[in-house]
């Protein structure tokens, strides 16, 4: 999937949302948007274990989902003292357990194989010449990119901060006091960053100091449409079964 054109990869998860959600658990449509996930991990080449893992770290959201659904769902209770789940509540919060999970991989896929400024690419070139979106897509696209930025100066003002201050263990208090003077020292460099950036930019003609930041464009070619074709025929089986049948 890495290299494939992002608006086809994000047609294609848009297109598998309705199947996974509202499709009937276990019907063919279903279980071929089950295959389609299984296949876009596959081809985003996503660790296994990682992705494990991840879902492991959601336990708690599949045990509030369980209890939920069982403790508000009408039906036969599962013991008969105290405010007992009921077996259907609970077999419906196992089924919303297992659709989100679906839909964990489906975008896992999607943001392992496709970066945040090609998403952003791809819906700027679908809202075609509609300035108020382009202008929001190119403040959040200059965000992305300078992020990792920021994220590095973070980064060296808590390495600064240990290394001065790895002799003095102190309290709470102190601790407390350390963290506020972290913030306020990324803040100020942020601050005078921005101000010197800002100085450049219109200094070489940028009136709105904002340069956009564009994504490289290319065309669609065979092996994208191959990608989007499964999603779209699994989303016409789903619709045509539910408004058909």
């Amino acid at each position: 999937m890495r290299g494939r054109d992002p608006r086809c990869k994000l047609a294609a998860f848009l297109l598998l949302l309705p199947v996974l959600m509202s499709a009937p658990l276990f019907s063919p449509v279903w279980m071929a948007g089950v295959v389609l996930v299984l296949a876009g991990l596959r081809l985003a080449r996503v660790d296994w274990l990682h992705f494990a893992r991840g879902l492991w770290r959601l336990r708690w959201l599949w045990l509030a989902m369980l209890l939920v659904h069982g403790w508000f769902t009408p039906g036969a209770p599962l013991w008969p003292v105290g405010p007992a789940l009921t077996r259907e509540g609970v077999v419906a919060g196992g089924r919303q357990a297992v659709r989100m999970i679906l839909l964990i991989g489906a975008a896992w896929s999607l943001m392992r194989s496709t970066t945040p400024l090609e998403l952003v690419g791809a819906l700027d070139r679908w809202s075609g010449r509609w300035r108020p979106v382009k202008h929001w897509l190119s403040i959040l696209a200059f965000c992305l990119a300078t992020l990792p930025r920021f994220q590095e100066e973070a980064r060296r003002v808590r390495v600064g901060m240990r290394l001065r201050l790895m002799d003095d263990p102190g309290g709470f208090a102190a601790r407390l006091e350390r963290i506020a003077f972290a913030g306020e020292a990324m803040m100020m460099r942020m601050l005078w960053d921005v101000r010197r950036r800002e100085e450049g930019l219109l200094a070489r003609g940028h009136a709105d100091a904002l340069p956009l930041v564009r994504v490289e464009a290319r065309a669609t070619d065979w092996r994208d449409w191959v990608l989007l074709l499964p999603p779209a025929v699994a989303w016409l089986v789903w619709w045509a079964g539910i408004t058909l049948w």
